[in-house]
């Protein structure tokens, strides 16, 4: 026996992750072109596209990290979910028809037709970072799980972890991430439907007990109105914040873009987002309510509460005590298929604009299509192995459900600024974009750095001043071109 769990756990637990490791490395073609191994021939339908695209936008992050936070706070943080209701019209409105016209493989593809080469080398470099340090947190997330629960040393449990979802990505390509994807985003709500049940049916007391404990330690606040611009769970850095951090991942992240650009049609597109639009805001709803649940057991159970050391890890914690063996570790396997699959579409991603924006675009132009699938495997590699090694500082970021909010939020703004300036905008030039993201991030910088704004805020700044600034500067440019010429 290893820490909290048996070897029937552990089994449970080895099985999973060889299985998904062989399903997806069972997607291999050796001769696959560029096409095959990036975009799939472009045959997925929208199904096993929305269910990717959650994979895709959440990861053990929101399964440990909600619950966490509405177990040592409130629920106020999960209003956040209103925001998809603004981000995902724009995504289909503003964005899908643009993206529609081309046909890419990256998103940024669209900002070299639309200003320049340079334009689009800076937004692809900004996800590159953005997402790469994403990934870090994400892999962590679960080896923290691995490390309290069953003893585990962290770095050895972040090393298997990153390692295995690696392989299979570059050996399967964005077939191995879809259908992989799909296989994990089942076994997430099967994992959080067994401890959902369990949680709530041995509360002493039952529903009344939760309700009257939850309400008298106000657990159940859910709107702040307040305009305390420090605060990160009040309503309005949530939902203006929110809505531009959402609006960003779901239509210029590549991460998810690459999930588009393999469905047939836009209209299997629209299926895709519509549908995860439907599964999204109830589940983060709901697995927030299981953070209060949890708070209300473990308020009645304070000899359990006394051995969490770490409120992160409360889910699996709570699963380790109380589950029977093999549940709990189908708890922990299911943890991990909330990470592995936002990893897999990851590294997936910054392979392709890794390979397609710089590597065929800049250094090895005019080259074999089997030459490119080639160095899309290696680009894979390359980026699961430099992201494992991050997930071994990732501790640094601070509580997990604000670490990769922070992440996105610092950078995330300016790039959904540039986007915005091609798609809203006809004047907007190619140099006046690239002003408006150099001064944009310093500014973005320097208010993380000495304001005590919320994390929220970055990206509406980012946003704005990029945007602003970027369009000002392309008035101005365009302004005295014209009157260069007409003297």
């Amino acid at each position: 026996m290893m820490g909290l769990l048996n070897s029937f756990d552990i089994l449970i637990i080895i099985c999973y992750l060889t299985g998904i490791t062989w399903i997806g490395s069972r997607y291999y073609k050796k001769d696959a072109g560029l096409k095959e191994y990036l975009q799939g021939s472009k045959v997925m339908k929208w199904f096993p596209v929305a269910l990717s695209i959650i994979a895709a936008d959440t990861s053990a992050i929101s399964y440990l990290g909600v619950p966490a936070w509405s177990f040592r706070v409130d629920m106020k943080l999960s209003m956040g979910i209103v925001a998809y209701l603004l981000a995902i019209p724009i995504a289909i409105r503003v964005f899908l028809p643009v993206f529609a016209k081309g046909n890419l493989f990256t998103a940024y593809e669209y900002l070299e037709q639309r200003f320049s080469l340079r334009v689009r080398l800076v937004a692809s470099i900004f996800f590159m970072i953005v997402r790469g340090t994403h990934v870090a947190v994400i892999i962590y997330a679960p080896a923290l799980v691995m490390a309290e629960l069953m003893g585990v040393p962290l770095k050895a449990s972040i090393l298997a972890m990153g390692v295995l979802t690696t392989f299979y990505t570059t050996m399967g390509g964005i077939k191995a991430v879809i259908w992989t994807d799909t296989i994990q985003v089942i076994t997430v709500l099967l994992g959080f439907s067994i401890i959902t049940i369990s949680v709530f049916s041995n509360i002493p007391g039952g529903a009344s007990e939760f309700v009257s404990t939850g309400m008298a330690h106000a657990k159940f606040q859910l709107v702040d109105f307040s305009f305390h611009l420090n605060t990160i769970d009040n309503f309005w850095p949530l939902f203006i914040g929110g809505t531009l951090l959402f609006t960003q991942a779901l239509s210029t992240d590549q991460s998810v873009m690459q999930k588009f650009f393999t469905t047939k049609s836009v209209k299997e597109t629209r299926k895709s987002l519509l549908f995860y639009g439907l599964i999204i805001i109830p589940m983060i709803s709901l697995i927030s309510l299981l953070g209060v649940a949890l708070f209300v057991f473990y308020s009645t159970h304070p000899s359990m509460l006394s051995t969490l050391k770490n409120s992160d890890v409360v889910v699996a914690h709570y699963a380790a005590h109380m589950l029977p063996h093999g549940l709990t570790g189908l708890i922990v396997a299911s943890i991990f298929a909330g990470s592995m699959s936002t990893v897999s579409a990851s590294i997936n991603s910054l392979a392709t604009s890794s390979v397609v924006d710089i590597y065929k675009r800049l250094l090895r132009p005019d080259l074999s299509d089997l030459h490119y699938t080639k160095a899309s495997r290696l680009a894979t590699l390359s980026w699961g192995l430099l992201t494992t090694l991050g997930a071994l500082f990732a501790d640094r970021l601070g509580t997990l459900v604000l670490a990769t909010v922070k992440i996105q939020s610092l950078m995330g703004g300016i790039i959904l600024g540039i986007f915005l300036l091609g798609v809203t905008t006809k004047t907007a030039t190619s140099t006046g974009v690239i002003v408006g993201a150099s001064i944009g991030l310093p500014i973005v910088i320097a208010v993380s750095l000495f304001s005590p704004l919320s994390i929220y805020w970055y990206c509406v700044i980012g946003c704005m001043c990029t945007f602003a600034i970027g369009w000002l500067y392309s008035q101005a440019f365009s302004n005295s071109l014209a009157m260069s010429e007409e003297s």
